[in-house]
């Protein structure tokens, strides 16, 4: 289908992008925060307007099906990485410990999610909204507590250690890229679910 190739050409272009900028240091020169800002609201933005103002874009919003959108969240295993930067002394342990923790329940569950509250014709059962709005305010909390960390000024990190390698490569793909895409997948998945559209697809 057409949508699927521009859903999929948009989103290998801002991988590269982001993976390009991280690779060669670029974003090293902004804090923490303030990537967490840019990457949120650029690519959140970008995703929306195409989601709103393009009626193939939007067809394929809905063709991608609920379990599909679901198990996108897969990719908030790379909260493994935060466990490891903070038990080597790179991340604060306020921030990456339960941000660790919390994206690895959340892509462990997607997968039980996907599978057993979307139905074969692709309708959601109970929990899947609540699921959703779960993993939302799991992100947010997560952005919190790294701007909060991003500097000692706010009082809750100690020796020096802040978020701030979060602006270092790979680490860097997490503010820039596979945080606002499992955002932005939340969003798709509860606007997919929504009554009002036609019927969805389960996959």
């Amino acid at each position: 289908m057409r949508q699927m190739g521009l859903a999929r050409v948009f989103v290998l272009l801002w991988f590269l992008l982001a993976f390009t900028l991280a690779v060669t240091g670029w974003f090293e020169r902004f804090s923490s925060a303030t990537l967490f800002g840019i990457g949120a609201v650029a690519a959140a933005s970008g995703f929306t307007i195409l989601h709103w103002l393009s009626s193939r874009f939007r067809g394929y919003t809905r063709a991608r099906g609920l379990k599909r959108v679901t198990r996108t969240q897969v990719l908030r295993l790379f909260g493994v990485l935060a466990l490891i930067k903070t038990n080597q002394q790179i991340l604060p342990a306020i921030f990456a410990i339960p941000t660790g923790l919390m994206d690895i329940v959340i892509a462990i569950a997607s997968l039980f999610v996907a599978a057993r509250l979307v139905s074969a014709s692709g309708r959601p059962h109970p929990g899947f909204f609540a699921f959703h709005v779960v993993g939302l305010l799991t992100l947010a909390i997560s952005v919190t507590l790294a701007i909060l960390t991003s500097s000692i000024r706010f009082g809750l990190v100690k020796g020096g250690i802040t978020s701030q390698p979060l602006t270092w490569f790979p680490m860097s793909l997490v503010p820039t890229f596979i945080g606002p895409l499992v955002l932005i997948c939340h969003l798709l998945a509860l606007v997919a679910a929504n009554p009002h559209y036609a019927k969805p697809r389960a996959n």
